[in-house]
């Protein structure tokens, strides 16, 4: 069963951040049935290389878009992004180092965070970004 399912919910009204988040729900999935099925050290260590970089590629390019223009809350959404890289990879170091159990508390950590920061945070910028994006 899939951590998190994709829904129109999760919708922020551009596309490619749309698919994006899509590629980020996948991913988490992936981890989700590594967790499952106790996968290899190497299968995990690529799951969460693999969200690393790509929930960094995808930041920057929401970064990208409220420097360009000018978005309001731009400082704060910037700031939830830093702290999310920094505790992706403070659970990863301590996986790394050997906390076997940890899998399923990156999980759920990365479900809830990933829900309540599009359904929040991202969805507070959809509005003023397809307005830009029209105009700009």
């Amino acid at each position: 069963m899939a951590a998190l399912e994709w829904s129109d919910e999760f919708s922020v009204g551009i596309d490619l951040i749309d698919k994006q988040h899509k590629l980020l729900i996948r991913a988490i999935n992936l981890l989700a049935m590594a967790v499952e099925h106790n996968s290899s050290r190497d299968i995990m260590k690529e799951i969460f290389r693999t969200l690393r970089d790509y929930t960094d590629t995808h930041f920057a390019y929401e970064e990208l878009l409220f420097d360009r223009f000018g978005y309001p809350d731009s400082v704060k959404h910037k700031l939830q992004h830093k702290n999310l890289l920094g505790q992706v990879i403070d659970l990863e170091q301590r996986w790394l180092a050997g906390d076997a159990e940890i899998g399923s508390e990156v999980l759920t950590f990365l479900v809830e965070w990933l829900r309540n920061h599009i359904l929040g945070s991202d969805k507070a910028y959809s509005a003023f970004l397809i307005t830009a994006l029209k105009n700009g």
